[in-house]
Order: C-alpha cells, then sequence, then structure tokens
C-alpha cells in the first residue's frame, strides 16, 4: 500500500509542471474574452456575499454586521471551493475518457489536473476577499499569514483524496453523479456557513462529525480569531495524509479496470 502511494507520488511530482500548466491553461481560457479575466471569480463570490449578508444580517437579526460579513465572505469562499471541486469530482474520468483510452497517460494525471485547477480557483478568489475584508478588520491579514498554514494544508489534500475517490466510485456507479449535488447541498445547509454555530443550539454536536465542516470553520476561525485550533489540526492531517495513502491504493488497484467502464 505505502509503495504503490509513493509510486503515484513520484509520478505526480514527476509530472508536476504538465499538469500544473494545464490547469492554468483551463483557467486562462475561462475567462478569454472577459475584460478583467480571472478576477471575476473574488468580485462575483464578493457580490454574493454583500447581497446575502445585506439579507441574512436583517433575518437573524445579528449585533455586528461587520463581524457577520467577515464571517460569511470567508465561510462562502471557503465553501464554494470545497462545494466545486466535489461537485465537478464525479467527471474527471468522463471527461477525459478518450485520452484515457488512446494516450498512454497515468489517469491519475487528470486528478491532478482538476485538483491544481481547484486551487488556483480558490487563491484567485480567495485573495480578492482577503483585500476587501482587510477594509473591515485590517488583522485578517496578520491571522491569514501567521496561523493559516495548517488550515491551507488541510484543505488541500483534503480537495486531492476526496474528489479522487468521488471519480474514482462514478466511473463505476453513474448514480454518484446525481448523489454528490444533493450531498452538497445537504452539507451546505447543515454547516453554520450563513448563521452562527451558536444558532444551533443543542444540535451543534453534529458539527463535530462534520469533516468539511471542521476543515472551513478552523480555517475560518483561524483568521478571524487568531486560533491555531493546534490539536485538531494535527487530527485532521493526520486523516488527511490516511486518506491519501488509501485513495492512492485503491486507485492502483482500480486503475486496470477503469476503461472499462468509460
Amino acid at each position: 500500500m505505502i509503495q504503490s502511494t509513493l509510486d503515484v507520488i513520484k509520478y505526480g511530482f514527476n509530472s508536476r509542471r504538465a499538469w500544473w500548466f494545464t490547469a492554468t491553461s483551463r483557467s486562462r481560457a475561462r475567462f478569454t474574452r472577459t475584460v478583467i479575466g480571472s478576477y471575476w471569480l473574488g468580485i462575483a463570490n464578493l457580490i454574493f456575499c454583500v447581497l446575502l449578508g445585506s439579507v441574512y444580517g436583517v433575518v437573524f437579526k445579528v449585533p455586528n454586521p461587520k463581524e457577520y460579513f467577515i464571517y460569511l465572505g470567508l465561510g462562502f469562499s471557503i465553501w464554494s471551493s470545497i462545494s466545486g471541486s466535489l461537485n465537478s469530482s464525479p467527471t474527471i474520468f468522463s471527461i477525459n475518457s478518450e485520452n484515457i483510452k488512446n494516450l498512454k497517460i497515468n489517469p491519475v494525471f487528470y486528478v491532478l489536473e482538476e485538483w491544481a485547477f481547484q486551487i488556483q480557483t480558490f487563491c484567485q478568489s480567495f485573495i480578492i476577499i482577503i483585500l476587501f475584508l482587510v477594509f473591515l478588520s485590517p488583522v485578517v491579514v496578520v491571522n491569514l499569514l501567521v496561523f493559516t498554514p495548517i488550515h491551507l494544508l488541510n484543505l488541500f489534500l483534503l480537495l486531492l483524496w476526496l474528489p479522487l475517490l468521488i471519480c474514482l466510485s462514478a466511473s463505476r456507479f453513474q448514480d454518484i453523479y446525481q448523489l454528490i449535488p444533493i450531498f452538497t447541498q445537504l452539507v451546505f445547509l447543515l454547516s453554520p456557513i450563513f448563521y452562527y454555530e451558536r444558532d444551533l443550539g443543542y444540535l451543534s454536536k453534529i458539527t463535530d462529525y462534520n469533516i468539511l465542516y471542521k476543515i472551513l470553520g478552523l480555517l475560518r476561525d483561524s483568521i478571524t480569531k487568531g486560533e491555531f485550533h493546534f490539536r485538531e489540526s494535527l487530527i485532521i492531517l493526520f486523516a488527511n495524509l490516511l486518506m491519501i495513502i488509501f485513495s492512492f491504493s485503491l486507485f492502483n488497484k482500480l486503475k486496470k479496470n477503469l476503461i472499462f467502464y468509460l
């Protein structure tokens, strides 16, 4: 298991320039005919957060609108990256089926390309949000640089192994295509992104078993409150590493049969 994982990691490292370049090309092509290019990612999230923040701020009668907008802006930006990655993962192999069938390229290349694309999308969007939030709370930048590295690492690792497991499952079971959007919608509604965790009352315990929200919440808290959450972060990091080993091993086991399902 360890050796198969190391083989995939070695392949990914050796081909890093290729899949990073193809992901960058996708990002550029996405906004080819626009004036401000990829800045639209951050601006779209910003507009969305301003509008929803205004509405939900009134609905939930928040006592501190500035604090709530920072909370909402960070939470929604992080969630957009997670949900975007999960929703696109079932089609990774099917979209590239012709290349997988006709070219001698390890299929994990396309998973790594999608991973790089999602990271680039997240960074382009998140930077715009952070630049705007600096005007509301300058300490956001300090907290981002000091407290968030391990939380960002956990987020990026999650966006690698979970989509890999999903696209492996979707290549065999087509029902996954229908279930993932439902799953992400339910997780979104059950997660304290538009509302505070304390508003859940005794139901707040459900967030302890929500790994997607755990990673989102720890990253958001590290920026807004300047907290490390060292113990929880290390546990999640260890779990992420175990899941990467498992997902890569499963990929090596199933990749020979992958072509029969495409």
